[in-house]
């Protein structure tokens, strides 16, 4: 008969004053209930905080990041994955709940978790009613390394369809950096500017890069 183990039901991380330790212990316990034969839990749960910095960017990775770490021969990969689908609805339910903003570490952790290991540049907006709360998050272009095609007016026509009067932007900067270019801020101020004539306020704009974010607001560019 083999033996059974009960380990402490696994909670997932939704972000903010969350330790090392925390972490490690976190992953170590999600890595058992995982994979029960898995021979080092703790050993693997400290190199997966080594390689991805915490836990909610090992659990934000791609499978083949986690294969790197974790190996080939073990079957955990697609089954953080699953356990990351688990976080972002987690996280998504959290910030319907509530004033978008309000909750501003959360909604940079649920950024971060969306987007902060892809491969490729992601173009996302979060359509907020004017009391700040979310009535759809939608990805509104994907593209490449270092450009994802965004459309304007496509962007206002949802927001028109859904009611929404105001809009936080975000995408991701797969190099790592998550400052704007350029090309970040003009097409940042185009659409603000397109919405001031459709009465939609772009409140923010975040850059998520190499486990950092950068908000338009906070730096001036938007006011």
């Amino acid at each position: 008969m083999s033996e059974h183990r009960q380990y402490a039901p696994v909670t997932l991380p939704l972000g903010g004053g969350i330790s090392r330790a925390d972490d490690h212990t976190f992953l170590q316990d999600l890595i058992r209930t995982l994979d029960t034969t898995h021979p080092a839990p703790d050993r693997l749960a400290a190199s997966f905080l080594a390689h991805f910095g915490s836990a909610g960017m090992a659990l934000s990775a791609h499978v083949g990041g986690l294969d790197e770490v974790a190996g080939r021969e073990t079957a955990l990969p697609p089954l953080l994955a699953v356990a990351r689908e688990a976080a972002l609805r987690l996280y998504r339910a959290r910030v319907r709940r509530t004033d978008v903003l309000a909750g501003r570490a959360g909604l940079e952790a649920y950024l971060q978790a969306c987007m902060g290991h892809e491969v490729i540049e992601q173009f996302r907006v979060l359509f907020l009613d004017e009391g700040f709360h979310l009535l759809a998050d939608e990805l509104m272009g994907t593209g490449t390394v270092n450009h994802s095609p965004v459309y304007p007016r496509e962007i206002m026509r949802r927001a028109l369809a859904l009611g929404a009067r105001l809009l936080v932007l975000a995408h991701n900067h797969p190099a790592g950096q998550p400052e704007p270019s350029p090309a970040d801020i003009e097409m940042t101020l185009r659409i603000a500017q397109i919405g001031r004539i459709m009465q939609v306020t772009v409140h923010d704009h975040i850059i998520v890069g190499n486990g950092r974010t950068h908000s338009f607001r906070e730096a001036g560019l938007l006011i």
